[in-house]
């Protein structure tokens, strides 16, 4: 299975890294653009916008089109999805223990690309939001677990029809490299900008995350055209 969200998503592709932003941590427009900055700088592929005041969301998605970076918005319910599509969001971010089916259909009829943190859901459950998407809409999904929890769910993921992924909001570099090689083909990663860390180091931190990545990558033998940042 593949998507696409500015570039082409799954196993034949290398991993897309995406910088977690979120607007409550961040706490002013002018952070949270230095973040996006940063987010750039490290040459992720995408910056996933959570909890950003409506007043942000059209100045930042203006942002990361300057930065050739494609913002993943989230959305809580059916009338976040029709403002986010109109303002220009190239994928829904969704996460499943907000959600029902009624959501990730509106979603995916706007035929653009869902990628859903999969929470507590079951493999049945999955099953059906899957169907749900495929249904409604040909944007494809994607299915991101959290690392923190263990990398063997991942198996479990790869028999379903989407692309799948792994969200890492720890420190630290082992989670996503494993969870690439054992298959995953989004990496979800957190990027904050606090008071104790600078900028560049933020940067760096992050850039060796999406160096490992594509080297895990690299490892398993895919022979593909790159296409990265």
């Amino acid at each position: 299975m593949a998507l696409e969200i500015g570039r082409p998503i799954g196993v034949d592709h290398p991993p897309f890294i995406v910088a977690a932003l979120d607007g409550r941590r961040l706490g002013s427009f002018e952070r949270a653009v230095a973040a996006m900055d940063a987010a750039a700088d490290s040459k992720v592929d995408a910056v996933k916008l959570t909890a950003m005041p409506w007043g942000w969301c059209a100045r930042l998605f203006d942002h990361a089109e300057a930065r050739r970076i494609a913002p993943l918005a989230t959305a809580l319910d059916e009338s976040m999805v029709a403002r986010l599509d109109w303002c220009g969001a190239p994928a829904f971010a969704l996460a499943f223990d907000c959600s029902d089916l009624d959501l990730i259909a509106a979603a995916a009829r706007t035929g653009k690309p869902l990628v859903v943190s999969v929470g507590r859901a079951t493999d049945y459950e999955l099953a059906e939001v899957v169907a749900t998407a495929h249904a409604n809409g040909d944007g494809g999904i994607a299915l991101v677990h959290c690392g923190s929890s263990g990398l063997d769910r991942l198996d479990a993921l790869l028999r379903h029809r989407a692309v799948v992924g792994v969200s890492d909001l720890m420190p630290g570099r082992e989670i996503p490299r494993a969870a690439v090689t054992r298959g995953a083909s989004i990496v979800e990663k957190r990027l904050d900008l606090d008071v104790s860390a600078t900028a560049a180091s933020e940067i760096a931190a992050l850039a060796e995350v999406v160096r490992d990545c594509e080297q895990a990558w690299a490892s398993r033998g895919a022979v593909v055209q790159w296409t990265i940042n």
